[in-house]
């Protein structure tokens, strides 16, 4: 015993068991006694072939169809390993089941195979239509397990042939499939619909466009006044092919399938045969179409006079559309053939309304309010048939036509453009020796391009064009240069030529040039007014034009104002040595291309502090703060540089800045007896706030107490440096001592005038 068998025993006496193990026995299990092979029983192929007359195989139909017609000349071919062992047996059943071998073997044939590769002839063309089974195996004992193998054929007739859809309804546009049923493998059938169904003027072109050639279809055509075909071949019992209902009516639309036949070259005399009658139909189906539905999502509602706009929409059903515009009358053709995309999308980017190639585009290009169309291009194409318009030509569409086609319409309010502009300048003015160059932006409506333009005082000019974008109309010019410009008062305009697209009457074509080609005598307020009179003030004239002034002069950053922060004042104050010390000045150049540094410099002009900003608006009001960390008790000046420029501004920096309020009010600076009305500092008690004195009409007027020069002038009481500039408060901060007094002799004054009262 070898293989898979080592250890097993194998009975000779008996029937060799369903299960036993295949391999090599010997007697004894000796290698050189006698021995046998047990192996698996199988069949390894069983094959059915459809013959022509000669016996000839024309194809194979295991597993697949044929007609009662073509049915006569089968064989039954088997492959099998056993042929030693026992006859092997072929068996035919019909869809109940029964064995029907013995009805459907040809004259002569038995239903056994004594060697493998032979085969077994049978004749089905009289059976019915339906799945047979035919199954190889072992005559007598070997009729299990890989000793079997079975196939099917499925029978057919034509009266079996059938049609399907894969919908009953359909909007026109879709594509629809279908199925040829009930056929054999191999075989043609030519599915039909007849010219009565096609929609109305159809382009005979696009007749044979009907059918789609795809899946199993083999042709698609058109029989010129018959009908649109196509021809399909079965793929085992079934053929797959495909309709386009965008050239069909909106109706029922019957669909037919004739009888089959072998060979595409049968194609022509079938045709014929459906044309002359001769030929029947073997099923047919009827498909609802229904027109599809067009919505507009762009524009919106509103559409300026000379702008690019996006028109978008869907629109179900339809390969293409058109748009037509209406007044009062039909509706008139703008634009056509805009491709609707697989998702029933369409978009046309970019078209002006009121300037395409068609005349509908007229109605667009004068304010107003008007209907907005969009039509299936199909639907469009049948009125401009029957008007006998070319294709590519203008045409218009009535109301009722345009209505029952598919199509949708909304109102579109027609307004004029606009034109809005600025030029950047700072604090009115453009540096010409730092700069040179400006900035203008704003938006014009209805236009792709707009005109920049500059005139000075001399009559020297610059322009240039600058595109609009078309998005949402606006542009945007940075650093155009001034050129040769005079210094001194300049004219910026920015002009727009309107709806009409023209200059004025249209003597100006191009208004770049005109500006560049003026005579060099006339002045700034000559060219200006001769532009005038040719494009805003001309008669009937749309042009539009933005003009603005400015100052072209030398750089310039000046200082305003230095105070200390938390106190803002104008003019140059005094600042405090533990404050920070704010500058403020103007310039007229441009932030973040300049920068302005701003120094404190001692009597030396050493640096003791700096910093520097590029950052201010158009007024041209510029702010730096400067620490006074680093700086002592004295005198300094700022100043700011440009690059181009400098100013300068002295400025005290001292220990304490007197604010009035806290000298005036507070107990322990103003109205302190040891301080501000101690007899030994600026008012004896004795002269100004005794009631002796004070109050008393003797001591108020009398020229011993106010006038004295030992009381008031007196340089041991005013001028005295123990008194007044050696104090422990130091009160009298550089100029603040004389307005201390103002205030403290008219607090004096009241005094005595309530008191007289």
């Amino acid at each position: 015993m070898s293989g898979n068998a080592e250890g097993e025993l194998l009975d000779l006496q008996t029937s060799i068991p369903e299960d036993q193990t295949p391999g090599r026995y010997s007697k004894g299990g000796e290698s050189n006694a006698d021995y046998v092979y047990v192996q698996t029983a199988r069949v390894t192929d069983l094959t059915v072939n459809n013959l022509d007359d000669n016996g000839d195989i024309i194809s194979d139909v295991d597993g697949s169809s044929i007609s009662t017609d073509d049915a006569d000349q089968m064989e039954v071919v088997v492959d099998y390993n056993f042929d030693k062992a026992e006859l092997l047996e072929v068996v035919v059943e019909d869809e109940d089941g029964s064995d029907i071998t013995n009805q459907v073997l040809q004259d002569g044939e038995t239903d056994t195979i004594d060697d493998s590769g032979e085969s077994v002839l049978i004749d089905l063309s009289d059976s019915d239509a339906g799945e047979y089974t035919i199954t190889a195996q072992g005559s007598e004992n070997l009729d299990f397990g890989e000793a079997v193998e079975t196939t099917t054929v499925e029978l057919t007739t034509d009266n079996d042939v059938g049609l399907e859809l894969s919908d009953d309804t359909a909007t026109r546009g879709d594509n629809v499939q279908y199925t040829v049923t009930g056929g054999t493998d191999g075989e043609y059938h030519l599915v039909v619909i007849e010219e009565s169904e096609f929609r109305d003027n159809l382009d005979k072109t696009n007749a044979k466009n009907i059918f789609r050639n795809v899946d199993d279809t083999n042709a698609v055509g058109y029989e010129d006044g018959e009908f649109a075909w196509a021809e399909v071949e079965m793929d085992g019992t079934t053929a797959v092919g495909s309709i386009e209902t965008q050239y069909l009516d909106d109706s029922s639309i019957d669909i037919d399938v004739y009888e089959s036949y072998t060979a595409g070259d049968d194609r022509t005399a079938e045709i014929t045969d459906i044309v002359n009658g001769d030929a029947m139909s073997e099923d047919d189906v009827s498909l609802d179409v229904e027109t599809g539905d067009i919505t507009i999502e762009s524009p919106d509602g509103t559409y300026v006079v000379g702008s690019e706009i996006d028109v978008n929409g869907t629109a179900t059903g339809s390969d293409e559309v058109a748009i037509f515009a209406r007044d009062n009358s039909d509706w008139e053709l703008v634009a056509e053939n805009i491709n609707v995309d697989s998702d029933d999308t369409f978009e046309e980017e970019d078209i002006t309304l009121s300037n395409t190639d068609y005349e509908g585009s007229d109605v667009f290009s004068l304010p107003g309010t008007y209907r907005f169309g969009v039509i299936d291009q199909s639907d469009a194409d049948e009125v401009r048939k029957e008007a006998n318009v070319d294709e590519g030509d203008f045409y218009t569409i009535g109301t009722s036509d345009f209505n029952q086609g598919t199509s949708t319409s909304s109102s579109l309010r027609v307004v004029e453009g606009d034109l809005t502009a600025e030029f950047v300048t700072i604090n009115g003015e453009i540096s010409q020796d730092v700069d040179g160059d400006i900035d203008v932006n704003g938006a014009a409506r209805g236009e792709d391009e707009v005109i920049i333009a500059f005139v000075d005082e001399r009559g020297r000019t610059s322009a240039m064009a600058a595109s609009v974008d078309s998005d949402d109309y606006t542009f945007d010019e940075e650093d155009i240069s001034l050129g040769d410009l005079s210094q001194g008062t300049v004219s910026a305009h920015v002009l727009s030529d309107g709806r009409d697209e023209s200059w004025g009457n249209g003597e100006i074509e191009d208004m770049v040039n005109w500006f560049n080609t003026r005579d060099s005598s006339l002045s700034g307020e000559q060219i200006r007014s001769q532009l005038a009179d040719k494009t805003v003030d001309e008669s009937a004239s749309d042009d539009r034009m933005v003009t603005e002034t400015f100052r072209y002069t030398d750089a310039s950053t000046t200082i305003e104002s230095v105070y200390p922060k938390g106190n803002e004042a104008d003019g140059v104050n005094p600042v405090s040595d533990d404050g920070t010390i704010v500058v403020e000045g103007t310039t007229n150049l441009q932030p973040n291309d300049n920068t302005i540094t701003v120094e404190a410099l001692d009597e030396n002009d050493e640096s003791k502090e700096i910093n520097s900003t590029d950052e201010w608006d158009t007024d041209g009001q510029w702010t730096v703060e400067v620490s006074t960390e680093n700086i002592d008790v004295g005198s300094y000046t700022i100043e700011s540089d440009d690059g181009e420029t400098t100013d300068r501004a002295d400025i005290e920096i001292v220990d304490e800045i007197d604010n009035g309020d806290d000298d005036n009010q507070d107990s322990d600076d103003n109205q302190d007896s040891d301080d501000n009305q101690d007899s030994d500092d600026n008012q004896d008690s004795d002269d100004n706030q005794d009631s002796d004195d004070n109050q008393d009409s003797d001591d108020n007027q009398d020229s011993d107490d106010n006038q004295d020069s030992d009381d008031n002038q007196d340089s041991d009481d005013n001028q005295d440096s123990d008194d007044n500039q050696d104090s422990d408060e130091d009160d009298s901060t550089p100029g603040f001592g004389v307005g201390v007094a103002l205030v403290a002799l008219l607090g004096a004054a009241l005094v005595a005038l309530r008191r007289d009262n």
